[in-house]
């Protein structure tokens, strides 16, 4: 199995190029990153017009290297997909 710097690259990637979304860690209209005390947060907000071609081609990849995805729709009609892979184990060892 990857290690989960390399499985969250590959997803950042992937949301990057499938969305046409720059990587950028602090920009809220991004593919963003972010790590805590347990795993990686990867991010981004969906174009409206997004093709259901591409929306299940993200979805399998998501399926295939995310630990956890979703998709979180704002009141505004915004939306964002985001993915989580773990980095810690159960007693809080690093994998």
């Amino acid at each position: 199995m990857s290690s989960p710097t390399t499985r969250a690259t590959a997803i950042a990637s992937m949301l990057s190029t499938a969305l046409g979304l720059p990587l950028d860690h602090d920009d809220p209209d991004a593919v963003r990153t972010e790590a805590d005390d347990t795993g990686l947060r990867i991010s981004a907000p969906v174009p409206a017009a997004l093709s259901e071609a591409v929306r299940l081609d993200v979805l399998a990849f998501l399926m295939r290297t995310a630990d956890r995805f979703g998709h979180s729709v704002q009141h505004n009609g915004t939306s964002v997909i985001w993915a989580e892979i773990e980095t810690a184990g159960a007693g809080g060892k690093t994998q």
